[in-house]
């Protein structure tokens, strides 16, 4: 595992104080309702791995996929 260097005293987390008390007006729809996912998790994952080869034979895919790259390393 890589070990990272600590971050320099400068860069210090801090809460901002102004963003913590700002009133959020989010839109409210009385009517929405969550429904949990119709579809089998088994049978998605045998779509995907049956969709994939495919997929990645498409002309420009790996060029389109290399675009959307993220450069920097982070982590999770």
């Amino acid at each position: 595992m890589k070990k990272y260097p600590e971050p320099p005293p400068e860069n210090e987390w801090r809460l901002n104080e102004e963003a913590a008390s700002a009133h959020l007006e989010l839109p409210v729809d009385p009517d929405f309702l969550s429904l949990p996912p119709r579809i089998d998790p088994q049978a998605m994952l045998r779509r995907i791995e049956e969709n994939l080869p495919w997929r990645s034979t498409r002309p420009g895919e790996k060029e389109r996929r290399f675009a959307e790259k993220v450069g920097e390393e982070f982590v999770l």
